[in-house]
């Protein structure tokens, strides 16, 4: 019973799967391009055989790139004269479905709907529509369900074939009946469906022939059973040596795809390496440097240029073999492809084929073409992919040649007053990891408590100060409507090298401030615009103090300061 029920859904499914698409106006067609697509293998450039940071990504990998989509268009949207008939009646017999409502009919009604209104339909049968209506009795299931695997496939031929029709006559054919049970018989073995997975279309061919005769199904009766005719005897097949090429090809294909390409391994065990050294580096890096450790940071840097060579030495290693397993898998594709393509050029892109049933080919013929263009990307994107890594080896080599710069102790000194949240201020010496002062958040434009993540000390020399007077600012938000007096100017010392934060959310050093940079002064109801009016030196000190806060800022002396 389960066998009969797996029968009438898989015949139920395909009607109405075939209603399905007509009311949605699918058409399910393409066609080759009368073009040769492997041409292109020999378009897409080779990676490069040196790292150089003068070379640019060549203008051909997007020139091919753009070639490739429109080869897949024009496959997609080329139709046959009998698929463009066939595409516009599905589209007519669609729209009339839709406006008819079948989106709101049961499967009933759309088989009734089918059956008295699908003759406008290409390949519609009649017979198949009938015998889904017929399925839905319990008595013919029931019926269907005590039959044999080998009955039930007479009957059902039997069911599909119009009367009359030299199909009928053949399935009803007792020598037909009996070569169809033991082919059946033979597939349930494994052994032999396996066997015969891997037999070409003319060996299965010659293969069913044999088992035909065997059971006195022979060309005579064949001819006999199709009856007397005058016609012109049919159109040879021709696509047979394509649709091989085609399987060939993209079992070979498929079975590479389960694999890690040439490039994915080279990729893998490249990086992998890159890992191992990025792990030994990092146990043997030295501790940071603090700012102004001028010595400490030059050995700092120059261990980080050794850790650059090392990765570029192993990118090198790596380079000619990414160009070797390049060339091996452009010929290796070209080789794949060029079968297929031979075949596909014999029969003139499907134009050759004139027999109606064989042209059911022409969709996949068309797919071995796409499939073909796959092959040409996946060689497009290798040559991309080492492209790639030469600039990863030039991003490195910049990092090299930057020159050495000491990072100096950007700081206060220790009695320089720092905004807390409550409007009060306190030295910045006084200030500890985890306290709270005032900030600025440049998301919301507004002043907020902003939590101390670390107090940088600094007491190795005597740091060189520098006087800012920052003078009458204009008002740049206010709470209140009434205008308000201009401040007092103020005072400023701070190392030269210290950032302020100016109102367009940049910093300036110290010293290299203008006075027509806007700097942020706090007031009490207000955030105003300010600028510098003077700047002299301010002698040394021997402990300067800097805060690095969750905003990265902080006021000292009402001023909005970077917080390095």
């Amino acid at each position: 019973m389960q066998s009969a029920h797996r029968a009438i859904n898989l015949l139920m499914f395909l009607v109405l799967l075939s209603v399905f698409l007509l009311a949605a106006g699918v058409a399910l067609a393409q066609k080759p391009i009368k073009t040769d697509v492997t041409t292109l293998f020999d378009k897409v450039p080779a990676p490069p055989a040196a790292f150089s940071c003068a070379l640019k990504r060549p203008a051909e990998l997007a020139a091919v790139e753009k070639q490739l989509g429109q080869f897949n268009v024009a496959i997609t949207s080329a139709r046959t004269a009998g698929q463009s008939r066939d595409e516009a009646a599905m589209q007519n017999f669609g729209a009339q479905a839709a406006a008819d409502g079948i989106e709101k009919m049961t499967d009933q009604q759309k088989l009734a709907y089918l059956q008295q209104q699908g003759g406008a339909m290409p390949g519609h049968n009649a017979q198949a529509v009938q015998l889904a209506q017929r399925m839905q009795d319990p008595a013919f299931q029931a019926k269907l369900a005590s039959m044999s695997d080998a009955e039930k496939a007479q009957f059902l031929q039997q069911q599909m074939a119009a009367p009359g029709s030299a199909q009928q006559r053949m399935t009803a054919d007792p020598g037909f009946q009996a070569a169809q049970a033991e082919f059946m018989q033979q597939m349930r073995d494994p052994a032999f469906q396996k066997a015969w997975q891997k037999k070409s279309q003319a060996e299965q061919d010659a293969y069913t022939e044999q088992l035909m005769r065997k059971h006195g199904v022979n060309e005579a009766k064949m001819k006999t059973i199709a009856g007397s005719s005058n016609t012109a005897p049919p159109a040879p097949l021709v696509t047979a040596a394509a649709m091989e090429a085609f399987s060939a090809m993209n079992e070979t294909f498929a079975t590479g795809m389960q694999k890690p390409s040439s490039l994915q391994h080279l990729s893998t065990a490249l990086y992998t390496e890159i890992e191992v050294l990025k792990n030994s580096q990092q146990a043997q890096r030295l501790p940071a440097a603090k700012e102004g450790d001028c010595s400490g940071q030059k050995r700092v840097y120059e261990q980080n240029r050794q850790f650059i060579l090392r990765r570029q030495e192993l990118m090198r290693k790596y380079l000619p073999q990414f160009a070797s397993a390049w060339a091996a898998t452009k010929t290796q594709l070209k080789a794949q492809a060029a079968p297929f393509q031979k075949e596909l050029a014999a029969i003139h892109y499907t134009d050759a084929i004139k027999r109606e049933d064989e042209k059911v080919n022409i969709v996949p013929l068309a797919g071995g073409q796409q499939q073909m263009l796959l092959m040409v990307q996946n060689l497009l994107e290798f040559t991309s992919s080492v492209y790639d890594l030469n600039q990863e080896y030039c991003q490195l080599q910049q990092a090299y040649d930057k020159p050495f710069q000491c990072e100096l102790a950007t700081c206060f000194p220790a009695m320089a007053a720092v905004t807390l949240p409550n409007g009060k201020q306190a030295p910045i010496a006084s200030i500890r990891p985890g306290d709270v002062v005032l900030g600025y958040d440049a998301t919301t434009g507004k002043v907020a408590p902003t939590r101390v993540l670390r107090l940088d000390e600094h007491t190795e020399a005597a740091y060189p100060l520098v006087q800012l007077t920052i003078g009458t600012p204009a008002i740049y938000a206010s709470t209140s409507a009434e205008p308000m007096p201009a401040p007092a100017s103020v005072e400023l010392v701070l190392t030269p090298n210290h950032p302020l934060v100016l109102a367009n959310r940049e910093t300036r050093r110290a010293d290299a401030l203008q006075t027509t940079d806007e700097l942020l002064q706090l007031r009490p109801d207000a955030l105003a615009v300010t600028a510098l009016t003077d700047r002299q030196p301010a002698g040394t000190a021997p402990a300067v103090y800097n805060l690095r806060t969750e905003t990265g800022n902080y006021f000292v002396q009402g001023i909005l300061v970077g917080s390095k």
